[in-house]
């Protein structure tokens, strides 16, 4: 017998079939058939887990996250009328601490999206939310206006990463033809937690607390009660999604795709209740196999990695939508925090229109006989109308937004903010008209800025996109700090200036964004 001979017999020799079962948990004939399996991308194998209770649960798992989003940028503002006479603020020191929270954001934009994209989405949301939550808890015991200006800027600094992640991770855990839908209609837990702050601020900032655990030494207020409340929210957030997967599409995108498949299996099994061996995909498509580094080498992997974000054509597609955010968060964040001064101020002019009501006016403060601001009901009422308004807006948007296309969307609403703003200083001749036309401008802005974050998770790839995330967010936070502080200056120059220039911006934005790519029903790369 020759050596051909012998290789001849050896290559016809067959595994047992009780062996290959053993070692695979599949049978010869299902090995055939994997073999013969086409590769399936992650849009595919996204589908074919269907929709079901693990996408209610995540639903669920990010409604204390987006409520986190507004308490951790809001919460101090509802607390000044009570806080200014128990730690001595100013009113540059109230400034400060409503741009602080801002500005940690903002230092932490680009090194939380570099963690992200390299380390996975689910370490992010746990550890952030969760630590974030820790520093708010020590917001709330705040004595002094020092150390709450401290943990203020180190809850932004922390916040934001898994915030940036989380619209990413949501991207990434539905298919595409629901994906634009669900991302613009969890922008409701925005509407949602609006509505129920002011209540929440109601229900504790009216009341007249005053604890003394340890003496004068440390004096627990109403608001510090109102602070510890709503600093909860991001633990409970944490814990959420501590039961959640890691991203599947971060996986694949890191070669490891027995994990990303076993994942999807998961997800089939919860949204069915059908076993996993009759999920339809076997075998995922190879993405992107020579990235599965970890730990260390993922960060040293990290230069090349963000390299392409700042390359054609990317650059230019992140030059774009930074602008149209800077300018939707310019408009949308300065009306939204300068609301509750302006109904304060309409309230004291019940009889004229909103540019005699916000004529400037020099107020003397007397430190040695210092007073809390009393608030109404009404105040709180205002506010929640204002939060709410964007319900019907978002309702009607996740209807059209896939039949329009995102850009238009985004487009024409921040054109109809734009006009309804420019009306403002002539048509709020009361309380109920300015609201009215707030809440009206609040709901085209904000789904502008919705619809933007969906084009945002489109328009970049798996490893770039909580990168460009944080970085599109980063800009929004510059647009917001820009218009707090641009609007009480050219209040200065009259009545029209501020509104105008509010305006102007929001219409830029809005003719901004029919430059963006369509991204409409796009597969995520």
């Amino acid at each position: 017998m020759t050596k051909t001979d012998v290789e001849a017999g050896r290559s016809k020799e067959e595994i047992p079939h009780d062996h290959l079962f053993k070692v695979t948990g599949l049978s010869s004939t299902n090995l055939e058939k994997l073999a013969k399996e086409p590769a399936s991308d992650f849009e595919e194998a996204i589908a074919a887990t269907q929709y079901g209770w693990h996408n209610v649960w995540l639903m669920l798992c990010t409604l204390p996250a987006f409520w986190s989003a507004v308490s951790v940028t809001s919460a101090t503002s509802y607390i000044f009328t009570r806080a200014q006479c128990d730690i001595g603020l100013k009113l540059l020191d109230m400034g400060t601490l409503n741009s602080i929270t801002y500005g940690g954001m903002i230092s932490s934009a680009l090194v939380w999206g570099f963690l992200s994209d390299t380390l996975g989405r689910r370490k992010i949301l746990v550890w952030g939310f969760f630590c974030s939550g820790l520093v708010e808890i020590a917001a709330a015991m705040s004595q002094s206006f020092t150390m709450l200006l401290i943990t203020q800027f180190a809850s932004g600094f922390l916040f934001n990463g898994p915030f940036a992640v989380l619209i990413s991770y949501l991207a990434e855990m539905h298919r595409s033809e629901l994906r634009a839908r669900v991302i613009l209609l969890t922008s409701l837990f925005y509407t949602i937690a609006n509505a129920t702050l002011p209540l929440l601020a109601w229900a504790t900032l009216t009341q007249d607390w005053h604890f003394r655990p340890f003496g004068d030494l440390f004096v627990i207020h109403a608001w510090n009660l109102f602070l510890l409340a709503a600093a909860l929210v991001p633990l409970l957030s944490g814990v959420a999604f501590f039961f959640m997967p890691e991203s599947p599409k971060f996986l694949m995108s890191r070669g490891r795709n027995d994990e990303a498949l076993e994942i999807f299996r998961n997800i089939y099994v919860m949204n069915t209740g059908k076993p996993a061996d009759t999920f339809p995909v076997k075998v995922l498509e190879e993405e992107k196999s020579s990235q599965q580094a970890r730990g260390l080498a993922a960060l040293k992997a990290g230069k090349e990695q963000m390299a392409p974000l700042f390359k054609p054509p990317y650059a230019a597609y992140l030059i774009l939508i930074c602008f149209t955010h800077i300018g939707c968060m310019f408009g949308s964040n300065t009306i939204r925090l300068w609301y509750p001064q302006l109904a304060a101020m309409i309230g004291a002019h019940t009889t004229e229109n909103i540019c005699s009501a916000i004529a400037p006016a020099q107020v003397v403060i007397d430190e040695t006989a210092c007073q809390p601001i009393e608030t109404s009901l009404l105040t709180y009422l205002q506010s929640m109308v204002v939060g709410a308004g964007s319900i019907l807006t978002y309702g009607i948007g996740g209807v059209l937004i896939n039949r329009c296309g995102k850009k238009l969307v985004a487009g024409v609403c921040a054109i109809l903010s734009a006009l309804v703003i420019a009306g403002l200083p002539f048509l709020g001749t009361s309380a109920a008209m300015v609201t009215g036309i707030v809440t009206a401008a609040l709901a085209f802005s904000s789904l502008t800025g919705a619809s933007l974050s969906s084009i945002t998770v489109d328009l970049f790839p798996t490893s770039l996109r909580v990168m460009a995330m944080a970085t599109f967010l980063m800009c929004g936070r510059l647009g917001t700090i820009t218009g707090t502080i641009a609007f009480p200056a050219l209040i200065d120059y009259g009545c029209l200036p501020p509104f105008f220039t509010i305006a102007t911006v929001l219409l830029s934005c809005g003719v901004a964004c029919f430059f963006i790519p369509n991204t409409t029903m796009k597969k995520l790369e």
